[in-house]
C-alpha cells in the first residue's frame, strides 16, 4: 500500500483533543484548499416583492422529467419577457444518460436586452456517485472553475445558496445559484446577471433563486448505506462505497472495526481514506480520559507525524451519545516532496454504556479537495449514526405489538 502501514511507528507528544470535558464546539470547515470560509460572508437578505406583485410580473414554467428523470423535475418563474426553455431535449440514449463527471444543462431561460446586455438562468444536474456535503462539492467546482465566490449560505448538508463573479469572455456576471442534491442526482440553478445591470436587478435574481423548486423532492441520500452491529451493543452506518473489515470479537468490553477505500495507482494500492472504530465498556472502569491517553500512545504512523490542530467539528450525535467532540489534525511527511500530506479526524463519544473513539486518515484537504470532502461525509455518516441501538424509527403505530402503549394512554 502506498501509503502502507500506517500505524506502524510511534508518535510521541501529541496533544490531541486535551479538553476532554469541553462540549463540542460547532464548526464547520474553517478552510478549504485555498478559501477560508470563515471570511466568506452569508447572503444578504432582501424584502422580495409581494407574492401577488411577484406572480403578477413572472410566469411560471415547470418542467418534468428532464432527462427522463423525475428526480430532476423542477418548477421555476421567471419574468414574462423571458424565453421558455431554449436548451434542445436530449435525443440519442447516450444523451439521455446524466453525466456522473461533469453538469449537463437541462433547462436555458433568456432575458429581454438590458443596457445591450442580457440576464439568463441555467438549470444544470450531475448523477452523483458518492456521497459529498453540498457546500463542499460547490467548493471544490468554485476552485476548479476560477471562479471568484463572494457569499456563501449553507442551507442544509444537502443545500446551499451562494454568489461568485464569473467572467465570460468580456463580459462579468454576478452570478446567484443554488445547488441541492436530490436523491443521487445534484440539481444546480444560476442566475447569471450582467454586472452592469446588478443593483438594478439583485433583488429579482434573488427571488427568482429562491422560487425555484424541485416537485418530486425526496429524501433518500446520494448512496445506500449499510449498517454495522458490534453484535448487539453498538451500531453505525457507513457508504456502501467503502469496504468493511471486521475485527473477531472476543469481548464486548473492547470491540474495533475496520473501513476503508482504496484505488490503483499504476498496479500499486493507493490508500483513499481509512476509518476505524472503537467502542470501549463503561464496565472496564476507565475514564475517557485514560482511554483517550491510551490512544495517543498506540497511535503510530509510519513516516508521518502529527502536527497542528486545524480546525473543530461539531456534529449531530444521536441521542444515545451523552457528549462527544471532533478535532482535525495535520499528518504531516518526514519527506513533503516525495510524499503525500494527509489529515487525522480524531472523534470521542461518550453513552451510558460504551465509550468511542473514531480516528481518519484522510489525503489533505490541499492534496486532493474532493476526496478529502468525500471521506469527511463518510465520517460525519459513521459519528452521526453511532448508537447504542439499532431500533428503526419507521414503524407503524397501529402494530399490535404497541397496544401496550395505547393502554398506559
Amino acid at each position: 500500500m502506498k501509503i502502507a502501514n500506517l500505524q506502524k511507528s510511534a508518535v510521541k507528544g501529541i496533544v490531541l483533543l486535551a479538553v476532554l470535558t469541553a462540549p463540542a464546539l460547532i464548526a464547520g470547515q474553517a478552510f478549504a484548499a485555498g478559501i477560508d470560509l470563515k471570511k466568506i460572508p452569508a447572503l444578504k437578505e432582501y424584502t422580495p416583492m409581494a407574492e401577488p406583485e411577484f406572480e403578477k410580473l413572472t410566469k411560471k414554467i415547470e418542467e418534468p422529467s428532464p432527462y427522463g428523470e423525475s428526480l430532476l423535475s423542477y418548477e421555476i418563474r421567471l419574468p414574462k419577457n423571458w424565453t421558455d426553455n431554449v436548451q434542445q431535449p436530449p435525443i440519442t440514449e447516450a444523451q439521455k444518460k446524466l453525466s456522473g463527471n461533469f453538469l449537463g444543462i437541462v433547462g436555458r431561460y433568456i432575458g429581454a436586452p438590458k443596457n445591450l446586455v442580457r440576464s439568463y438562468v441555467t438549470v444544470e444536474a450531475q448523477e452523483m456517485t458518492y456521497e459529498i456535503s453540498a457546500q463542499n462539492w460547490f467548493v471544490n467546482f468554485i476552485l476548479g472553475n476560477g471562479f471568484s465566490l463572494t457569499a456563501m449560505t449553507e442551507k442544509s448538508p444537502r443545500e446551499i445558496e451562494a454568489i461568485y463573479v464569473q467572467v465570460d469572455k468580456d463580459q462579468t456576471y454576478v452570478v446567484r445559484t443554488r445547488m441541492m442534491f436530490n436523491g443521487s442526482k445534484l440539481i444546480m440553478v444560476r442566475y447569471y446577471l450582467p454586472q452592469e445591470n446588478y443593483e438594478e436587478e439583485k433583488a429579482l435574481q434573488a427571488q427568482i433563486v429562491s422560487a425555484f423548486k424541485l416537485t418530486k423532492p425526496v429524501s433518500e441520500r446520494i448512496e445506500k448505506q449499510a449498517v454495522y452491529g458490534f453484535l448487539d451493543q453498538s451500531y453505525f452506518n457507513y457508504p456502501v462505497s467503502w469496504t468493511l473489515k471486521e475485527k473477531s470479537i472476543l469481548s464486548i468490553e473492547r470491540m474495533s472495526a475496520l473501513l476503508y477505500q482504496e484505488s490503483r495507482d499504476n498496479r500499486i494500492r493507493v490508500l483513499d481514506g481509512h476509518i476505524k472504530i472503537n467502542v470501549i465498556s463503561r464496565l472496564l472502569n476507565t475514564t475517557m480520559a485514560q482511554e483517550v491517553e491510551t490512544f495517543r500512545a498506540n497511535l503510530k504512523i509510519d513516516k508521518y507525524k502529527v502536527g497542528k490542530l486545524i480546525e473543530n467539528i461539531g456534529y449531530d450525535y444521536d441521542p444515545s451519545i451523552k457528549s462527544g467532540r471532533a478535532q482535525v489534525y495535520e499528518l504531516l511527511p518526514d519527506d513533503p516532496v516525495s510524499m503525500k500530506t494527509y489529515e487525522l479526524v480524531v472523534t470521542i463519544m461518550q453513552g451510558d454504556d460504551y465509550y468511542y473513539i473514531t480516528n481518519m486518515i484522510t489525503p489533505s484537504r490541499e492534496q486532493d479537495f474532493y476526496n478529502w470532502a468525500q471521506n469527511m461525509e463518510a465520517m460525519r455518516i459513521v459519528n452521526e449514526s453511532m448508537r447504542r441501538n439499532n431500533i428503526s424509527l419507521e414503524v407503524d403505530p397501529n402494530d399490535p405489538y404497541f397496544d401496550y402503549l395505547k393502554e398506559a394512554q
